[in-house]
């Protein structure tokens, strides 16, 4: 029975083990491939939910970049001289004069967005434009309750030209007015219903719901069924509607106070993954039985070939020089195994090339070490080339106005500057002087001065000293764009910027501090953005693309002051990151501390 006694061991022979491991093998396999289907099933619809769970995180991503554009648009026009002007003027003849420069103005911003049906704006005092609409489709809606503060509302749907849309409204108030003097109200139409009908679901053959609304409860997008269901339960995240059960994914949308919801079927989750692990618990069990047969004829081949490997690494270990030299050749007649003869060809390959390998390992320590150098510049590189698409996009929404005014020298110089702003950002050297970083925030300065006007001053408190400084390149600009989109631009009154700089010579560093007069910062969002800069530059061992995709998706709205925290930390170390100070309705200061260097 080849069975022996050894000691208190009970041995076999290889022939008997592997006879008997092909046994319990299959034994086995039978019952962890029923129990694997069971598990694949589960898996399968965790993936299917994590699937449609990212496609309605991606959707709402989409409603509210939407509404962003809408609030953009409503923002620049609410701020334009030229409607400002119309709105304000009460003389028949100079409303008759401005009524064709606003009215072109509208137009020109309704090209920016295809889901834009209609703009309008409307006053007490009969000062009225309706690009495509009437003016008793809006004359109703500016007197809703709540409907004070300059930002923009949900006011249900209505009727345009035939098409069902969304109604948002914004008032207007007086820019040249010490106090909010309300001068008109704001209205843009949206086709809610053309956006998702061009948004197509995931990959899978299913198609979710939608139900969109607003705070007041109107139900801009979806069917009335899903409405009620959600304002009747508590527990949003499964609901029965009729003889289904859903999956409901739940986002805010606070641009526009309003919520989205995705319903999901459970149906979807299940059917596709029941259907597939039946095939797959058939197919393994007829390819196990396929299996066993082939290796029960292979086996004598195989175990003599582990036979001869094993003998002939003894006789290496008892110190057989010569089989060292020759290395040993394995026959495994007509029937072998790819395995046993590359384990052949390694051993002997190992044998003859150790010496290689060792020189081998020590080089790619070397060129590691080297990749990790230039990885940290390519990160550095990618930082600093991160310019805010939203700057861009005011920009040239702007020279678009600039351009209905036939405001040419105002074009030539807003081009000149941002064109000056985007090639500083992509040639030259990655430090520069002071100096040099000041002339393009001049030139940012100078086009965000165009756009807000007279809306804030700007103070410049930099010593001769302080320019020569060597500082790393598109630092200032972020943190000075920062300040006016979150911090001045949300703000009704008249703000100043100051921009300082002063060098420490104890500690041999400059300072170099960025000051508003904004709306300032809750206590809990200053301390949330403190956290965030001082945690790792990195998460986990990802690259620096995944790091800032995680920075953009947990602090979007400071996305910019924490790309350049990450570059200085990059440069310098932890210990100069940057300094975050703000009190809400007081104004934000910035500060970052570079060491003092200067060009040989």
């Amino acid at each position: 029975m080849d069975l022996h006694l050894h000691g208190r061991k009970l041995l076999f022979s290889l022939k008997r083990q592997f006879l008997f491991i092909m046994i319990f093998l299959f034994v086995c396999i039978s019952l962890i491939t029923s129990f694997t289907c069971m598990e694949y099933i589960r898996l399968h619809t965790l993936v299917v939910q994590q699937n449609m769970e990212l496609y309605s995180s991606q959707l709402s991503r989409s409603v509210s970049e939407m509404y962003k554009i809408c609030r953009n648009i409503a923002y620049t026009l609410s701020y334009n001289q030229i409607l400002q002007d119309y709105l304000s003027t009460e003389i028949p003849s100079e409303k008759y004069e401005s009524y064709n420069l606003a009215y072109n103005q509208l137009v020109s911003m309704m090209e920016l967005s295809p889901y834009i049906k209609d703009i309008a704006v409307i006053n007490d005092s009969g000062n009225t434009i309706a690009v495509y609409g009437a003016y008793e489709t809006y004359a109703s809606l500016q007197d809703i309750p709540g409907f004070t503060d300059n930002s923009l509302h949900s006011l249900g749907r209505t009727s345009v030209e035939n098409t069902d849309c969304q109604i948002l409204g914004m008032p207007v108030y007086h820019l040249e007015s010490n106090t909010p003097l309300r001068i008109g109200t704001l209205f843009l139409a949206i086709d809610i219903d053309a956006f998702f009908l061009e948004n197509p679901p995931t990959d899978t053959d299913y198609i979710p719901s939608y139900l969109l609304t607003d705070s007041a409860g109107n139900i801009i997008y979806g069917k009335q069924q899903y409405y009620d269901a959600v304002s009747s339960s508590e527990k949003k995240e499964e609901l029965s509607i009729g003889s289904h059960t859903y999956y409901v994914n739940q986002y805010t949308l606070s641009i526009v106070d309003s919520t989205f919801y995705m319903f999901i079927s459970k149906d979807a989750f299940t059917s596709a993954g029941n259907r597939i692990a039946t095939l797959q618990l058939g197919c393994m069990g007829l390819l196990l039985l396929v299996v066993s047969l082939v290796m029960f004829q292979i086996y004598r081949p195989l175990i003599n070939s582990l036979q001869k490997l094993t003998h002939f690494m003894l006789e290496i270990t008892n110190g057989n020089q010569q089989n060292y030299k020759n290395g040993i050749k394995i026959s495994q007649g007509f029937i072998g195994s790819t395995e046993i003869q590359e384990i052949t060809n390694a051993f002997n390959a190992m044998l003859l090339h150790t010496y290689d390998l060792n020189h081998t390992i020590f080089e790619n320590y070397t060129h590691m070490y080297e990749m990790e150098i230039n990885n940290k510049k390519t990160e550095i590189a990618y930082l600093r080339s991160q310019i805010n698409p939203h700057f861009l996009y005011n920009t040239l929404t702007m020279i678009c106005g600039m351009a209905s005014s036939s405001m040419e020298q105002e074009i030539i110089d807003t081009a000149n500057s941002l064109s000056a702003i985007f090639r500083y950002s992509i040639k030259g050297e990655d430090m520069v002087t002071l100096r040099d970083e000041m002339e393009i925030v001049r030139s940012y300065l100078k086009i965000q001065t165009y756009r807000f006007e007279d809306r804030f001053t700007i103070t410049y408190d930099l010593p001769e000293e302080s320019l020569k400084c060597l500082i790393p390149k598109m630092v200032i600009q972020p943190i000075v764009e920062n300040a006016i989109v979150h911090g001045l631009e949300p703000s009704l009154k008249p703000g100043r910027l100051v921009i300082g700089a002063g060098r420490n010579p104890d500690k041999g560093y400059l300072a170099i501090w960025i000051f508003d007069t904004g709306i300032g910062m809750k206590p809990e969002k200053l301390q949330q953005i403190r956290d965030a800069i001082q945690a790792p530059v990195h998460i986990s061992a990802h690259t620096i693309m995944d790091s800032y995709s995680y920075m953009d998706s947990k602090h979007h709205d400071s996305i910019g002051i924490l790309n350049v925290n990450s570059r200085m930390i990059l440069y310098f170390g932890m210990d100069y990151s940057l300094i975050l100070d703000s009190e809400e309705g007081v104004g934000t200061n910035v500060q970052l501390r570079i060491p003092y260097r200067t060009k040989p």
